[in-house]
């Protein structure tokens, strides 16, 4: 596995991360959601930069690389969007997400644009919806493309706590809350459906205040996730050394979960899809002749 050159200075968020480039043999994994019931999980990369101490990717098995150098690699997949065009017949009809298991606007997407090039490719699809799940406001570097979806894709932004000085904590290489509030807005008036995913939920502040935030900044809904921990998760002694431990107590996810449904109507999503839509043409093949010239 060849490691990619970085640059002699880099910017501060690439700096002390091991870049893995490969060559992916598949993109589009099956998955089923509760809330969503998309049909495939898309992810550009594998490995995250943002190396959030909760993830519970860190379990996920590697030959390289252990739990405990989560955050310190990401692997991009550079012929994401080539095998993307050539499975695109199975996305008919169906939902992308993009992307459960790494941010598809992680700092390293503004070298690579992988994400980008994905969408481009799920543009051209018709009749599949996309949902683009980040923490990230690089997500707006594709407003345009985002835009050209029309209401056939919505994004949805992780904005798990109210209080930076907890994010700078569970989530220290990434953006800083008021980014994501800031991303939020610029979204919804660009007219681009926003969900707030205040997930995993951390300590909050101020709730009533927190889903009111979370309203006034143009989403059209949120939701509430609980937190997911490993088999003897060293990120419990993180909550229990700041007073955190009430994170996992259900009846503290409930009361969030209960101011969020007060600031948003609670409504069910349902794909509305065109009876007659049909699914995107193969691409055409050329069958080389006998003398024609190859390479």
């Amino acid at each position: 596995m060849s490691i990619l050159p970085l640059p002699s200075d880099p910017p501060p968020l690439f700096k002390d991360l091991l870049v893995e480039p490969e060559e992916a043999r598949s993109i589009l994994r099956p998955q089923k959601d509760e809330r969503y019931g998309f049909g495939f999980a898309l992810s550009p990369y594998r490995g995250c930069g943002h190396g959030c101490r909760y993830c519970y990717v860190r379990e996920y098995p590697n030959a390289l690389h252990g739990p405990g150098d989560w955050g310190g690699w990401v692997a991009p997949k550079l012929n994401a969007p080539e095998l993307l065009w050539s499975q695109r017949h199975r996305l008919h009809a169906q939902r992308v997400f993009m992307a459960s298991a790494t941010d598809p606007y992680q700092p390293l997407e503004r070298q690579y644009r992988l994400s980008r090039r994905c969408l481009e490719v799920l543009l051209l699809c018709p009749t599949t919806e996309v949902i683009v799940h980040t923490r990230s406001p690089l997500v707006l570097q594709d407003l345009d493309l985002l835009r050209a979806f029309g209401d056939r894709l919505s994004v949805g932004l992780s904005i798990p706590t109210d209080d930076d000085t907890v994010r700078q904590t569970v989530e220290p290489r990434a953006p800083a809350i008021p980014s994501r509030w800031a991303a939020a807005e610029r979204l919804a008036t660009a007219g681009i459906q926003v969900s707030i995913g205040v997930a995993p939920l951390m300590a909050v502040h101020d709730v009533q205040a927190f889903a009111r935030r979370a309203r006034s900044s143009g989403a059209s809904s949120a939701w509430v996730g609980g937190l997911r921990l490993l088999k003897q998760d060293p990120f419990c002694k993180v909550l229990a050394d700041h007073g955190w431990l009430k994170v996992l107590d259900p009846d503290y996810v409930k009361g969030i979960r209960q101011a969020f449904r007060e600031v948003f109507p609670v409504r069910r999503r349902t794909p509305e899809r065109p009876e007659n839509a049909v699914a995107p043409p193969p691409p055409p093949i050329h069958q080389p002749g006998l003398f024609d010239r190859v390479g």
